[in-house]
């Protein structure tokens, strides 16, 4: 083999791995998720005994549902957020103020940033999940009982993710 054929495989080689590291993935960044998390955890709120998660992800496999679920649920609790009334200062809820405003804005992020995410499977999966939940929050007397519900069955998928599921985020670029 002559140094210059050598050279041309060796330039090949290199290109290949550009290509193979450059190919683009759609995992959620771990820490923003991991924030987002945080500051939902951070909405002061009273739980409610004898509700239970309603959302059952079950074992899912990691690059086919847990990112998807996450982010259909990301998006139709930010869809809910946008279009209903909010709680304030009602039986302990704190739904306004930095925290919530804080959480919104990492919510946001992560649903337009990562719309290839995007998926009609994860959301016809959540529909009824969701139709209940906007069934909760429009009844005037019970709301506040539907928006905790929503952030505790919240917290749990994204607890879920981040202690079961990390393996599925991208805890490698910087976002």
């Amino acid at each position: 083999m002559t140094p210059s054929s050598f050279l041309l495989f060796l330039l090949q080689l290199c290109c290949l791995q550009m290509m193979l590291v450059s190919i683009p993935t759609c995992m959620l960044p771990g820490n923003v998720v991991k924030n987002t998390y945080n500051k939902l955890h951070s909405l002061v709120g009273s739980w409610i005994p004898g509700w239970g998660s309603l959302i059952v992800i079950g074992s899912l496999q990691c690059q086919e549902w847990t990112s998807l679920v996450l982010y259909e649920c990301l998006r139709e609790a930010g869809n809910i957020f946008a279009e209903y009334d909010l709680p304030e200062g009602k039986d302990g809820f704190m739904w306004s103020g930095r925290n919530f405003d804080n959480y919104l804005m990492l919510q946001e992020r992560l649903v337009v940033d990562h719309q290839c995410l995007n998926s009609t499977k994860a959301s016809r999966a959540l529909s009824p999940y969701f139709s209940n939940i906007t069934a909760a929050v429009q009844q005037q007397d019970d709301s506040a009982c539907g928006w905790e519900i929503l952030r505790s069955d919240l917290l749990r998928v994204l607890r879920r993710v981040l202690h079961k599921d990390r393996l599925c985020l991208n805890w490698t670029r910087a976002h």
